[in-house]
């Protein structure tokens, strides 16, 4: 989850250099600090937009590096949104080592690999009815007589079958079982078509946030709807595998009434008319997690520019949103390369976002959701996510540092720039932000070891980027930056842990700063510890 929430707005405040702020919103919300020694000069970069330039550059879809370890009636499966011939090459790229989540074990199956979604949804406005045909083609991880998926029990499943062979799939609660018939070996697939038809709800979250209401599809007053689903809650709208270990390739085919558009991520492949309807298609070519998965259909204005080397970047937005939206377009370019000057190249073919008037702020891959009430530097956030989180994604919800960590200090690198305190970050971060460690680790937990029932609190937030500045102060400016470029070029479309990271560092550097990297993850208090090693455990 990005920069969106109450408890980043406030760190607006905190970034333009407001003594107190972080300790007094720990203490209000829970807040949490990001700290770090270093004397380093953060990279020069303008976060004022700046026109690009340079020919566009081509990408192919990658394969992911090897992990270290109708509108009102019933749907029925159809060819809609099925994987393409000319991409059947291709869907080995979604192929994932999944693993049981150790947070939320409840949803997501380990036995499950979803190589690719093709889904084919309808949306009744007036109604606010879902139909959809979803067609996953499923590699047994282990040999397996079923498949198990994620899909709410308000959602009805009017028809499965298993390569064409109708099956009967039993329901418990938001699990639904499929018998294949037979016995599938390991790494055997089978494409399961599912249709399905219902009003979506929201499902509670797991945190003490006050600006996350629900997760899953949200329906709008006004007929639209909208999705925020992390860590779960994909399956309040289509069926998956809900855990982010298991990524997977899209196709989407949205139908939505006349006047209205059907959004999500990836390559926007055109909208053609059908019986008064508009349907719009879109192409993932990258593996994506099911909680990035953008959703929302809607009476959306849309608005098409260029970022860096020509990529193409699409905004979508309400009528009545316009001017908001437009001033956060603005800076999207200038974002971008900001990025790009200190992670290197934008890991995605397409950029995007999609702007939503409620409370939101998500890192939905290729097409951010964000609220256009929010700070500009939540923008920044989402942005910075595309590399950390999206491209390299956690195995687990236990790595959730490994998202929000990264793109809360890339938060403060911008902040600190936008305010032309360029040469000062350590000394923000060491006054704003290292105060208020100890108050969210006492609060929310370690950001290696959160309260389940405390998900996104800013505890994995700031910790995290405390770590990385201290990390930043003993390698450098020239060597910190080229390993995190490297750790996302490297590891793009995979999943990646703790153990992987802490590795990948100490390979890179020829050091070991396992002991430093552990301490900031796991201490209930503040760690003395320094990057060598030196200064002890945590703080008394």
């Amino acid at each position: 989850m990005g920069t969106i929430r109450v408890r980043r707005a406030a760190t607006a405040t905190l970034a333009i250099g407001t003594a107190g702020t972080l300790l007094a919103l720990a203490a209000a919300c829970s807040a949490s600090g990001t700290v770090g020694k270093a004397a380093a000069t953060a990279p020069t970069a303008s976060p004022t937009p700046t026109a690009s330039s340079g020919a566009p550059r081509t990408f192919a879809p990658s394969s992911p590096s090897a992990p270290d370890a109708s509108s009102t009636g019933q749907s029925t499966p159809s060819s809609g949104g099925s994987l393409p011939a000319e991409s059947a090459a291709d869907i080995a790229a979604g192929k994932s080592h999944v693993v049981a989540d150790d947070v939320y074990p409840q949803y997501g199956d380990p036995a499950t690999d979803v190589l690719h979604y093709g889904l084919d949804l309808r949306w009744d406005p007036v109604g606010t009815q879902l139909s959809g045909t979803a067609t996953l083609t499923i590699r047994a991880a282990a040999p397996t007589d079923r498949f198990v998926l994620d899909l709410a029990a308000d959602m009805a499943s009017d028809a499965v079958k298993v390569d064409g062979t109708a099956v009967t799939a039993a329901r418990d609660g938001d699990r639904m079982t499929i018998p294949l018939g037979r016995q599938l070996a390991a790494d055997a697939t089978a494409t399961v078509t599912i249709g399905y038809h219902g009003i979506p709800h929201v499902v509670k979250p797991p945190t003490t946030r006050g600006d996350i209401k629900g997760l899953g599809a949200q329906v709008t007053p006004t007929g639209g709807v909208w999705a925020q689903q992390e860590p779960y809650g994909a399956f309040t709208w289509f069926p998956c595998n809900d855990q982010p270990s298991d990524k997977a390739l899209y196709d989407v085919t949205i139908t939505a009434p006349d006047g209205w558009a059907g959004v999500t991520g990836g390559t926007f492949e055109g909208r053609t008319e059908q019986g008064g309807s508009g349907v719009y298609k879109w192409h993932q070519p990258d593996p994506v997690a099911t909680y990035l998965v953008a959703f929302s259909i809607d009476q959306f204005q849309q608005e098409s520019g260029t970022g860096p080397h020509g990529l193409p970047i699409t905004y979508w937005f309400l009528p009545g949103d316009t001017e908001a939206a437009h001033r956060l377009i603005a800076q999207v370019p200038g974002m971008i390369t900001f990025l790009e000057q200190r992670f290197g190249p934008y890991p995605f073919p397409t950029a995007g976002v999609l702007f939503r008037p409620e409370m939101v702020g998500m890192e939905t891959q290729t097409m951010i959701t964000l609220s256009t009430h929010l700070p500009m530097d939540d923008l920044l956030h989402e942005f910075a996510h595309q590399w950390f989180g999206d491209a390299v994604t956690p195995s687990t919800w236990s790595g959730l540092w490994l998202n929000e960590g990264f793109a809360m200090y890339a938060q403060f690198m911008w902040d600190v720039a936008a305010q032309g305190q360029n040469g000062n970050l350590d000394d923000f971060m060491n006054s704003h932000v290292l105060p208020a460690d100890g108050t969210l680790r006492s609060a929310d937990g370690p950001p290696g070891h959160f309260k389940p029932t405390h998900f996104a609190s800013s505890n994995v937030y700031y910790c995290p980027a405390l770590m990385l500045n201290g990390l930043r102060d003993a390698l450098g400016d020239k060597v910190f930056y080229q390993v995190l470029n490297d750790w996302v070029h490297q590891r793009r479309g995979s999943n990646q842990d703790r153990a992987a990271f802490v590795a990948f560092v100490n390979s890179a550097t020829g050091k070991d700063y396992s002991a430093y990297i552990n301490a900031w993850l796991d201490s209930p208090t503040t760690p003395t510890i320094k990057p060598d090693g030196s200064g002890g455990g945590p703080a008394a």
